[in-house]
């Protein structure tokens, strides 16, 4: 899906926009414990702060609308699912884990090749393939695999590129056996994109299916919301692939062009980098500080807007506002992200670590020579 579609933040008719304002400020007044909403008590809030650093570098309306749609323009229903999702954020340590980065996983489980991105779609989604008969149920701690699963889905959104909004699946299920069947890891990525990510999956293509298989799907797709089930496509031969797929884009594994995944550990650069980012507490404070300054900023106009101030002025006020947060953010990143291996193979470009890095190295040097 892209911005242009249908219910999306280029297509909207005026009942969505209303739905979209009222949402605002319905999710404002149950962030804010005040009579009035507080911006300076939401964006000093674990809740206003797992909001904006959940909206990252996307547009605040692209990600506010994901929740409309997913329950189908309910404003009540929508707020709900998007404050649990913010609670589920701090319980489950989301922040922590994307602090850490690959560095928290295990690396015989990145290595595995079970699971990875690779290349676009024609439709132009970064693709996810997965690689059934490589996860060997109990092979890892579950809780393991889910924290790669949560990071994937977390890295899989830097990937989006222009209007896209939505990311691609390929389960290859060759060479599948029951030891492979892991309904509670099923049930958890189930449940990851219906209630936390919402709207995220595009397309999921299931390839080389067995018979075996379609007794266990036979139970799964009695979990999976009807929406979902309609995005997921069984292809009866690999070349059906082409159809969605550049073989530029598809692994040899599955008879295109692009070379096999291999995993690229973190190089003594990225660890450096991290340990002096990590230590940096007066420029984590600045560029946090200024994020924050940016949401409040984005949140003033937006509240305006949302009371119906429609005029030119506050609408380009609103588009700054938003570029303005985006900004910011990116300036944070460093200090609450690490680089990973689409980093290092040049799938994700995110020149602001070396940018921020070299300020940083800059401003230790002088510390030095002043000393």
């Amino acid at each position: 899906m892209t911005h242009n579609d249908i219910g999306h933040v280029d297509n909207l008719d005026k009942t969505q926009i209303e739905t979209l304002k009222t949402c605002w400020i319905t999710l404002l007044e149950r962030i804010s414990k005040e009579s009035s909403i507080s911006i300076d008590e939401i964006t000093s809030s674990p809740e206003g702060d797992a909001l904006f650093r959940s909206i990252g570098y996307d547009n605040p309306d692209i990600f506010m609308l994901r929740w409309l749609r997913a329950r189908k323009w309910d404003v009540d229903g929508a707020v709900q699912q998007l404050i649990d999702t913010l609670n589920w954020r701090y319980e489950r340590g989301i922040d922590k884990l994307l602090a850490k980065g690959e560095n928290e996983l295990l690396i015989e489980e990145l290595m595995s090749g079970k699971a990875y991105f690779m290349g676009y779609d024609k439709m132009g989604r970064p693709i996810n393939y997965i690689h059934v008969k490589d996860h060997i149920k109990d092979q890892f701690p579950i809780e393991a695999t889910e924290k790669l699963g949560i990071l994937s889905v977390e890295t899989g959104q830097k990937l989006l590129k222009g209007s896209v909004e939505t990311g691609t699946a390929i389960l290859d299920m060759n060479g599948f056996g029951m030891n492979n069947m892991d309904y509670q890891l099923v049930k958890f990525f189930i449940n990851l994109f219906e209630s936390y990510y919402p709207e995220s999956l595009g397309l999921a293509l299931i390839i080389h299916s067995p018979l075996i298989f379609y007794s266990c799907w036979a139970i799964i797709k009695h979990w999976v919301d009807p929406v979902i089930q309609n995005k997921i496509h069984f292809l009866k031969h690999e070349e059906e692939l082409f159809e969605f797929i550049d073989p530029s884009n598809l692994p040899k594994r599955l008879h295109g062009t692009h070379p096999d995944y291999k995993y690229i550990p973190p190089t003594t650069e990225d660890n450096t980098m991290l340990a002096a980012f990590r230590a940096d507490k007066q420029g984590r404070k600045i560029v946090r500080a200024a994020h924050r300054k940016a949401a409040g900023h984005y949140l003033n106009v937006t509240l305006k807007w949302a009371h119906g101030d429609e005029s030119e002025t506050l609408l380009e006020e609103r588009k700054q506002a938003t570029k303005q947060l985006r900004d910011s953010f990116e300036e944070f990143v460093p200090y609450i992200h690490t680089r990973t291996h689409y980093h290092r193979m040049g799938l994700i470009n995110e020149p602001i670590f070396d940018v921020a890095y070299e300020k940083l190295r800059h401003r230790n040097q002088m510390k030095i020579v002043q000393f």
